[in-house]
């Protein structure tokens, strides 16, 4: 007898709810990554929008790597040291926007400008601290699900974070970085993703060699990583380990037996 309709989508519709529970409130649960890592992205642009801006910012960046490193399986003394990073970084944003000491304005005095540099520090060492973290542990799932993909998603969102967290850097201790001078905050975050996803729409542009060498090298990155290992997970999805090396293995071997003439 033929099952009935309604149970087989009540069915699937369980497993999809499970699913995504386990990888929203699963202790190796990477969706809720992948969400605060693209909230991460949404909130840049509120840096220069009122005050606290920043304050915003750095809480959001801190609960996203806090949640990273511990979906991660890392050690306990890294998730300590991600945890102090944070706090530095939530501290100085805090006492930068007090002090109302705005990142982009030029010519600030010198002790203002080190602690722009030190917080633009701080913000670029906790998402570089994520990033091998979820690499790592997307690859020691044994069957490739949504949960490995919103891992390998958030760490490729990631590398436009890091990049526009290294351009601020670089504006502040060997700026300017852009050619233009109308910018703000926002700027370094779509000049990162338009070179990541190498959009290059030219509105914007490095001022110098090391700051062009720095675009170039993001948009490499991006793409090597976008049809390298995003494309490696997704076109495996649903495989075990095990499964994914036999066919990695007979490919080669199939290769290998082509005549080569």
């Amino acid at each position: 007898m033929a099952n009935d309709p309604i149970e087989e989508v009540e069915e699937v519709a369980g497993e999809v709810i499970t699913t995504l529970r386990d990888d929203l409130l699963g202790g190796d649960g990477f969706l809720v990554v992948l969400m605060l890592t693209i909230l991460a992205v949404i909130v840049i642009p509120i840096d220069n929008a009122f005050r606290g801006g920043s304050v915003v910012t750095m809480l959001t960046t801190g609960l996203l790597v806090l949640t990273a490193l511990s979906r991660s399986k890392v050690s306990t003394r890294l998730r300590i040291i991600g945890a102090v990073i944070v706090a530095v970084s939530v501290v100085l944003a805090a006492v930068s926007a007090i002090a109302d000491i705005h990142p982009t304005v030029t010519g600030q005095p010198e002790h203002d400008k080190l602690m722009i540099a030190a917080g633009a520090l701080t913000y670029c060492l906790l998402l570089a601290m994520c990033f091998p973290a979820i690499l790592r542990r997307t690859f020691a799932h044994r069957r490739v699900t949504l949960n490995t993909v919103s891992a390998s998603l958030a760490a490729y969102l990631l590398l436009g974070l890091i990049f526009m967290s290294i351009y601020r850097f670089v504006n502040i201790v060997d700026g300017p970085f852009f050619v233009q001078t109308n910018i703000n905050g926002f700027t370094y975050e779509y000049f990162s993703y338009v070179s990541l996803t190498t959009v290059g729409y030219g509105d914007f542009v490095a001022a110098t060699d090391a700051g062009r060498a720095l675009a170039m090298f993001e948009a490499l990155v991006g793409q090597v990583f976008l049809v390298t290992i995003v494309a490696l997970v997704v076109s495996n999805l649903g495989q075990e380990r095990s499964s994914m090396r036999r066919n990695a293995t007979g490919s080669g071997a199939a290769s290998a037996a082509e005549p080569s003439g």
